[in-house]
């Protein structure tokens, strides 16, 4: 509980402007469990009403991508919601925000996360953590895109992505290219290709929350050889379909020469701690997750993707850590409140 400059108890109001799928899941509910018993009102905020009708907030945590991704598809709709909530933030500054929307625009396209990544790379004792070449291609443009490539050092088999990393279901349909004619396959610019790294289909997310990090593993993609894939065809597929928890893919089964050497070495949580530690005060956020593979026979740590705001499962002390964290932030914004409006003693 928080007390105000008279001693009475208060209680803080912090707003979720979260989707209704993402406070579904059961680590939200617990999160919001906690702050009910330690002081915090926790509002659903409806982004269908002004936000004034529903304050004040002493904090608001929000991750509305999904009005992102559709402002930016030219949705009116989507426009003027962000634009309320931009006003709102912007007329009352002395609201806590997790996290501020131009940060989150940082994230919201993977050629800039992929360039903030570049400037965090680290070389520790013979072990990288680097983002691996990419190239955007702003057109269809078959010639074009293949001295964007060559310019760029992108080697087949490469991963194509949506430029745009979030808020949409479209930003987890991915193309796996394995040669130069697979480029004519590409439907749709802009996009990024970014080269693929063997990692016997074991994927790392790093899920970043204010002073804490949890390390999850999760399936991914077998390892392709650029001798045996050259004349494979385009592989069409959503990463919701390969690295979700429960996710059994054909595409996750390692071929049998795999099988029997598959990569043992795991994270270097050191590196792992040097590189948010880099990454957080560059992104200006409290809340995002790094998703890493080991290069198969090097060790090396490989990003492939940032995103903000992840879901945090398998990351089971999140909603206490959280919790604190945001209690934290409160009691010391409190704290100052409570010093400035103190009376001024004249001895």
């Amino acid at each position: 509980m928080f007390r105000n400059s008279n001693g009475l108890l208060k209680r803080k109001r912090v707003g979720f402007l979260v989707s209704q799928r993402k406070m579904r899941k059961s680590i939200f509910d617990t999160f919001m469990q906690l702050c009910g018993k330690t002081g915090i009102d926790l509002v659903e905020v409806d982004l269908d009403r002004p936000l004034e009708e529903q304050g004040p907030f002493d904090l608001i945590i929000q991750k509305i991508t999904d009005y992102m991704a559709a402002a930016t598809e030219g949705d009116e709709e989507a426009i003027k919601t962000l634009k309320g909530v931009e006003m709102y933030i912007k007329d009352h500054p002395e609201i806590i925000i997790i996290d501020p929307m131009e940060s989150i625009h940082k994230l919201f396209d993977r050629t800039k996360s992929y360039q903030i990544m570049k400037e965090c790379e680290i070389l520790e004792e013979g072990v990288k953590v680097f983002v691996p070449n990419f190239v955007q291609f702003d057109e269809l443009d078959y010639k074009q895109n293949l001295m964007r490539i060559e310019n760029a050092g992108v080697m087949f088999p490469m991963i194509c992505k949506t430029v745009i990393g979030h808020g949409s279901e479209l930003c987890h349909e991915m193309a796996l290219i394995f040669n130069e004619e697979g480029l004519q396959d590409l439907t749709q610019a802009p996009c990024v290709v970014q080269q693929f790294v063997n990692h016997d289909a074991v994927l790392f997310k790093v899920f970043v929350a204010g002073d804490k990090h949890y390390i999850v593993e999760r399936p991914s993609i077998k390892n392709f050889y650029k001798t045996t894939t050259k004349e494979m065809k385009t592989i069409f597929f959503s990463s919701h379909d390969v690295s979700k928890p429960d996710s059994g893919s054909y595409l996750s089964e390692l071929d049998n020469d795999d099988s029997d050497s598959t990569n043992s070495i795991g994270l270097d949580e050191n590196l792992v701690l040097k590189l948010v530690r880099k990454l957080q005060p560059k992104l200006n956020l409290t809340m995002f997750g790094i998703d890493i593979v080991v290069e198969k026979g090097t060790g090396h740590h490989v990003v492939i993707d940032i995103n903000y705001f992840p879901g945090y499962e398998g990351a089971p002390s999140f909603p206490v850590d959280f919790a604190k964290y945001v209690h934290d932030l409160l009691d010391k914004a409190h704290t100052m409140e409570r010093t400035a409006t103190s009376p001024i003693v004249l001895s």
